[in-house]
Formats: structure tokens, C-alpha cells, sequence
């Protein structure tokens, strides 16, 4: 069965998600339809490319994305259609997919040229993305509904941690529901910098420090802050059982630092 997944800033209270997924069925009344996530806070493409990048090759062969954020069409941010790795995405290219694909390169990308049979302009991940993506699922091509192009544009460079022989500053990219707070510190980049010596993560007014990288939030009592190389192999400054955000006062991009003696 074809998958089509959705990651969109449309919320779960209103009504749009459900539209978007009654326009899918109406074309496509056997497909399975995942939510990746409809909670991107609005407009927040950094978030959104967060959460896809960390999920979207996971999924099988086939699987065609949806990303509906910010994806109203503009003279600089044109509807696109990528295909990677024998999966595709379609959305806006607004600079989310220079977040994603900062390490890779895609194996084709079509500017979208079909015409839509609705005239609203306003809610194009039903409109525009949807015709596109049953499409796909269907089997059929890229060319069929665009025109091919190079490259998009990079409007947007990934925030990456800055680094010396000493020192790894970073940030914090996002902020999960358990409160985690998930930096933009690789395993590798701590790994190549630090050359097993010691150290220090310091965060906030750096008045406080953790010296040690767990292997698992049990490591420490419950309600002690430790730090962490999560599933993606990106640092995590976390709280066992406890919100490390909240009880840290530490919120989006502000800034980790790890010392190296």
C-alpha cells in the first residue's frame, strides 16, 4: 500500500488537517496516510526541517511527503517536488529544503506547473501539494507535473556548531515534548574536537556545567540534568524525568558550549 506523509504547522484543533486528508482520500481511497507531525509551530521551517530530516528515510521506498509550512507561493518561494532515494517531497521551496539536504543531494527536482481547480492561493498544501502527491502514489513521474530544474535555492545555510581546537559552540535546534533540548552538536564533531579529553557543556548564564556524556536518562537520579548523544547522533541536554527546558530556563538557539581541557 502507497504512504503519503504529512508535516504541516496546521495544528490538530481547526479543521484544515482533516480537509487536507478528505482531498487525499477522495483520489486515493486506499492509501495510508502517516502524520509525521501537524504541531510544527507556524511558519517555523527550521523546526519542520528538524523533525523530517530526522525521520523521512525510515519510511519505504515509494513514499511520497507532503510539507505544508509557510507554503503559500511567492515569486522567491515556488511550489517544488523532489525525489530522493526513490521517496519524494513536495512543498515550498522557502529554504526548508536547504535545511534538510545540507549533506545530500537530490537525484531530481521539478518546479510544479499544473494548474489547480480551486482558486483560493492561500492553502496550497491541500490545493497544490495534494494533486501533486496522489500523483506520485499513483506511479506516476515528475515530469508529468513540473519542469525540471537544477538546484533550488539555498536561501537558508543549516545552523551549524562553530568549532576550534578547544571549543564547540552551538545551539539549541529544538525542543521536544519531553522537554529535551536537542542541539545542533554532532557525535562526530564532539568526537573530532574533544579527542577523549575533558570537559565541560555550559549553557545558560554558564554558571552551571555537566562533565559527562550518558549513555541513558536512568544514569542519573530522576530530576538530575545530563547530557546525551540521542538517536541522531545530536547532543541533548536533558532531565530524567523531568523538563530540562523548563527547570533550565533554556529555550530555541541559545547557545551550548563545550570546553575542551
Amino acid at each position: 500500500m502507497s504512504i503519503i506523509t504529512l508535516t504541516t504547522d496546521l495544528g490538530i484543533q481547526d479543521n484544515y488537517v482533516a480537509l487536507v486528508k478528505a482531498s487525499i482520500y477522495k483520489q486515493l481511497p486506499d492509501i495510508n496516510i502517516v502524520d509525521i507531525s501537524n504541531e510544527i509551530s507556524k511558519f517555523d521551517i527550521q523546526t519542520a526541517a528538524f523533525v523530517f530530516k530526522n525521520c523521512y528515510k525510515e519510511f519505504p521506498e515509494g513514499t511520497v511527503h507532503i510539507i505544508g509550512v509557510n507554503d503559500e507561493i511567492t515569486i522567491n518561494n515556488q511550489h517544488i517536488a523532489i525525489k530522493i532515494e526513490n521517496q519524494f517531497i513536495i512543498g515550498s521551496d522557502n529554504g526548508i529544503f536547504s535545511l534538510i539536504f545540507d549533506e545530500i543531494k537530490p537525484d531530481k527536482i521539478v518546479q510544479l506547473n499544473f494548474i489547480q481547480e480551486s482558486n483560493a492561493l492561500t492553502f496550497a498544501t491541500k490545493d497544490v501539494f495534494v494533486t501533486a502527491a496522489c500523483h506520485l502514489a499513483r506511479g506516476g513521474t515528475l515530469e508529468m507535473i513540473g519542469n525540471e530544474i537544477s538546484d533550488f535555492n539555498n536561501k537558508k545555510s543549516l545552523l551549524k556548531a562553530v568549532t576550534d581546537k578547544n571549543t564547540i559552540r552551538g545551539i539549541i535546534l529544538h525542543i521536544d515534548s519531553y522537554g529535551n533540548l536537542i542541539t545542533n552538536i554532532d557525535k562526530e564533531t564532539f568526537n573530532r574536537i574533544g579527542l577523549d579529553r575533558e570537559f565541560k557543556i555550559l549553557y545558560g548564564k554558564e554558571t552551571e556545567k555537566i562533565t559527562k556524556i550518558h549513555s541513558k536518562y536512568q544514569d542519573v537520579d530522576e530530576g538530575e540534568r545530563l547530557a546525551i548523544f540521542s538517536t541522531n547522533n545530536l547532543l541533548e541536554i536533558s532531565m530524567n524525568k523531568g523538563k530540562a527546558n523548563e527547570l533550565l530556563g533554556l529555550e530555541h538557539y541559545d547557545i551550548i558550549r563545550i570546553e575542551f581541557k
